[in-house]
């Protein structure tokens, strides 16, 4: 069973599942695909981070009654804008992975509008947590070499199944296999929100399968990379990614 590290399943939050029905045909919807674990990333500025712990055990409650075995981890989706306003511990709440190896999710704009990726990106990098950058591939506005650079310092990357499966458009779709052919380090996630944004890990593996990847990039992709940095990290983190750390 695969682990999806970005998914906006807690209901009633964001743009997400309104209510526990519809978060519950989202949860089935993602074993069917072959999930048994997800991190729940709402996007931050529509979350009340102290109440996180307990509307992920309320969820997990509701899943449980419906006999849906999907486990369910609390997180959350940052952007360039709401890294400012939050403390260390409210970082520490949203993070992942063991510690001493701690990342949070951080979205690549998704209009030009939008603060710039690098700044927030290298706050959080000094105040100690790593970063696992969120769709790149759906921001035009960001350039490769700024993406290079934060990979250079210990970032991997999470592509959106959505996108190779083409729901978000060709362009989309042809920057997300430029960016897995990139030699960059990357997972794939579904950033699922609903029955009309559903999960579509399979799609994409499949998609990188057909486009001529190696299986085991396919794999460590969408089967084991994403469980492997829950448990272990990044797969790279240099000790000098900061200056003055």
């Amino acid at each position: 069973m695969r682990t999806d590290l970005h998914f906006h399943l807690l209901p009633g939050i964001d743009d997400g599942p309104r209510d526990d029905g519809e978060a519950i045909e989202l949860a089935r919807m993602a074993v069917a695909d072959g999930t048994g674990r997800i991190v729940a990333t709402p996007h931050v500025r529509s979350l009340v981070i102290a109440e996180l712990r307990a509307r992920t055990e309320q969820l997990m409650a509701r899943l449980r009654e419906a006999g849906i075995g999907l486990e369910v981890r609390g997180g959350g989706e940052l952007s360039s804008d709401d890294v400012a306003s939050l403390s260390h511990r409210d970082l520490e709440a949203l993070a992942q992975g063991p510690a001493g190896r701690r990342w949070v999710l951080l979205e690549a704009p998704l209009q030009p509008t939008e603060p710039d990726l690098a700044a927030a990106a290298q706050e959080v990098l000094c105040r100690g947590f790593e970063l696992l950058i969120a769709h790149p591939e759906r921001s035009p506005s960001t350039p490769l070499s700024q993406i290079r650079a934060l990979v250079g310092l210990g970032a991997c990357l999470q592509i959106n199944a959505s996108s190779l499966a083409g729901a978000h458009g060709r362009e989309a779709e042809r920057l997300g296999l430029a960016l897995a052919r990139s030699g960059m380090p990357f997972v794939l996630a579904s950033d699922a929100h609903s029955s009309a944004r559903p999960p579509l890990m399979t799609v994409a593996a499949t998609r990188l399968a057909a486009a001529g990847f190696d299986p085991a990039v396919v794999a460590f992709a969408a089967d084991t990379g994403p469980e492997q940095l829950l448990v272990d990290g990044l797969p790279s983190a240099p000790s000098d990614r900061v200056a003055g750390r």
